[in-house]
Formats: structure tokens, C-alpha cells, sequence
């Protein structure tokens, strides 16, 4: 049997060979197994916002050699910057693991300001926040996911919150939430917490009780209520579909709702062991369409317009095989800017089932 490798569709390069079919969410095939991919059937399985597809690992074509032939994010990768960062976040993933285990198994008193420490400098040391971002996308660290997604989530929590003026006690605060909101999930089994696939109904049952235990932990520390707040909130959605107790947007706090938008972003580019990073205004179109239901726009739409803006002047490609530059964010539609292509100027407002897959 041919080995096989699930991966991103932005990641999709012309000569695989799709090793199951592609169906759509309406039970249609969109393409059928064997079917060798070229840039017109990859445009058409990405109009169906299908993320991810399975190949041949044989039909994957070995990495041109050439620096000019690297994405976006392997220039990254290769930077001096992201090789300091990448130091210092390895640092401060580890050192997060053995504090919150303290604080499990050994009920060891929060220490906020140990806590904060090495996310703190982390931050001051990295001090171009949208940098940032690309730093994160540019991660492969697929051990240890409930850290380094509690890091992760603390670094762009306290960028929105400095974004949104927040004073700098607040930004603090609202970084220790970061750092905190799953703790509950190291009382959950580890074999439903790492469950490569979906989990059952009972299993995600299991996994939603992570909120309460988190709470239950915390509860009686010393250190300020909202934390407490976010670990038992961070689940809720502003239309009340979320859990455990279903609150509508007027009864989540705010520093829970931008937990929220952190915990969602992250989860989009971050915690996936067979990525390469997903494309930003992907992500940024997925939680567009949550903003006016899931999530307060308050907090998400300034939060998906800094990181739209931040791509302004960088070449990408579109699904249609066309590459240009980004010049222009459309504000009522943050994921389809405008894009200069030679000398013509794609408005993908104005442009159905063209999308950017791919920042150069």
C-alpha cells in the first residue's frame, strides 16, 4: 500500500496525485482519487474552502534547492530573527510545562510573576508585533501542544490587548490568561487530549470538562478574578452556542471573548502536525464569517484587519495561478484585498471564486 500525506491545500503543488476523493460538504465528488493535480483543480478544490487533501507521499515533489523558489515562510524560517525567537520560545514552552505541572501535580501555588517571565522578555525582544505573527505561522512543534498553544495564545492575546490600548497592568493580565486558560486540560486523559483524529461525542464531552477543572484549580489562588473568568469561559461563543453554560455575548467577559480570538486563531494555524503554515487570509476569512455571530467584532475585526494590513506590498498567489502584489485591504471583506497583477487590479471583492492561497 502507497504511503499517504494529508496536508493543506495551500500547500498543494502541481503534479501530486490525490489519494482518496474529494468531496464537498454536500456529499459531491470534486475530485476523484489518482486525479494528478495542476493549478486548475487545485483552484477548484480550494473554491470549496476544502482545507485539507490526501496525496501520495511519492507524487510530493522534493523541495527545489534554489532560495528563490522558497515560500514566504521558509524565508522566514531562515532568518536570523526567527532562529533567536525560535530559541527563546522553546525556552519558554519549557519552562511554562514544568511551572503548570507544579501547580497540578504538586498544588504548588501560581506564582504570576515567574509565570510571566520569559513570555514577557519573549515580547520585548520581538518587539515588531506583526513580525510576530509570521514568526508563529512559521513554527513546527507538534510535541507538547497544550504549551505551546498556551504560548501562543498568550503572545497574540497581548497583542490585541496593546492594539486596543489596553494599560499595561491589563496587557499583563490578560497574558497570564493566555498562559493559563487550558490548564484544565492536563487533568484530561492524555489519549483523548492527543487523539490525532476526531474525537467521539463521550470523548469531547470528556475534553469540555477541561474548563470547569481548570476553574476548579484556580479558584481559590490568589491572583485576580478574570483569569479565573477566562478558564471557565474561554469556550463561550457571543451567540450562545458555546459552553459550558451556553451565556450570550452581554454575559462573557471581555477579557474571555479576546481569549476567544486568540484561542481560535491559534488553533487555525498552529496546532496542525501535518502543516505547512496556512495561509493568513484564510484564517482571516474563516473568523470574518464568525465575527457577527461567534465572536464580538469589537475585538476580533481589529485584531483580522492589523494582520490583513500587515501583508500589504507582498507578493501572493491567487487560486487561479495568477501572482501580484496586495495593495489594498477591503474593509468589508478583510480576507479579499486587491491585488495588482501586472498591470491589471483584481478587486477580489469584486471577483467570485478567486481567492489568495499563497503569501510569496
Amino acid at each position: 500500500m502507497k504511503s499517504e500525506k494529508t496536508l493543506f491545500i495551500f500547500d498543494a503543488k502541481e503534479g501530486m496525485v490525490l489519494s482518496r476523493d474529494i468531496i464537498n460538504s454536500e456529499g459531491h465528488l470534486v475530485a476523484a482519487k489518482e486525479t494528478k493535480l495542476d493549478l486548475t483543480i487545485i483552484a477548484k478544490i480550494s473554491s470549496y474552502h476544502i482545507l485539507e487533501i490526501t496525496v501520495y507521499e511519492d507524487s510530493i515533489p522534493i523541495a527545489a534547492a534554489d532560495p528563490d523558489n522558497l515560500s514566504y515562510f521558509d524565508k522566514v524560517r531562515q532568518s536570523e530573527q526567527f532562529k533567536r525567537f525560535h530559541t527563546e520560545y522553546n525556552e519558554t514552552v519549557s519552562d511554562l510545562k514544568n511551572q503548570l505541572n507544579d501547580v497540578v501535580v504538586r498544588n504548588s501555588p501560581i506564582d504570576t510573576d515567574t509565570l510571566l517571565s520569559n513570555t514577557v522578555k519573549l515580547m520585548e525582544n520581538n518587539s515588531n508585533k506583526l513580525q510576530m505573527f509570521d514568526m508563529l505561522h512559521s513554527l513546527r512543534e507538534f510535541d507538547n501542544l497544550t504549551f505551546t498553544h498556551s504560548v501562543n495564545v498568550a503572545l497574540v492575546a497581548s497583542i490585541i490587548a496593546q492594539w486596543m490600548h489596553f494599560s499595561e497592568e491589563d496587557v499583563r493580565l490578560i497574558t497570564l490568561c493566555g498562559l493559563l486558560h487550558d490548564i484544565g486540560k492536563l487533568m484530561i486523559p492524555n489519549d483523548i487530549l492527543t487523539k490525532p483524529g476526531k474525537l467521539t461525542d463521550d470523548e469531547f464531552e470528556v475534553m469540555k470538562q477541561h474548563v470547569k477543572l481548570g476553574y476548579e484549580r484556580i479558584k481559590q489562588e490568589k491572583i485576580d478574578d478574570r483569569i479565573k473568568e477566562v478558564c471557565l469561559l474561554h469556550h463561550e461563543k457571543c451567540d450562545g452556542s458555546g459552553y459550558p453554560f451556553g451565556l450570550p455575548s452581554a454575559q462573557i467577559p471581555d477579557f474571555a471573548k479576546i481569549i476567544t480570538v486568540a484561542d481560535i486563531y491559534d488553533a487555525m494555524t498552529a496546532d496542525r502536525a501535518y502543516r505547512n503554515a496556512i495561509c493568513p487570509f484564510e484564517v482571516i476569512h474563516m473568523m470574518e464569517q464568525e465575527s457577527f455571530s461567534k465572536l464580538d467584532p469589537k475585538f476580533s475585526l481589529p485584531f483580522l484587519k492589523n494582520v490583513a494590513t500587515s501583508y500589504i506590498h507582498n507578493t501572493v498567489k491567487l487560486s487561479n495561478g495568477q501572482v501580484g502584489e496586495v495593495i489594498l485591504i477591503n474593509d468589508r471583506s478583510l480576507s479579499r484585498p486587491t491585488v495588482k497583477c501586472g498591470d491589471s487590479f483584481i478587486d477580489l471583492t469584486q471577483v467570485s471564486g478567486v481567492t489568495i492561497t499563497m503569501i510569496l
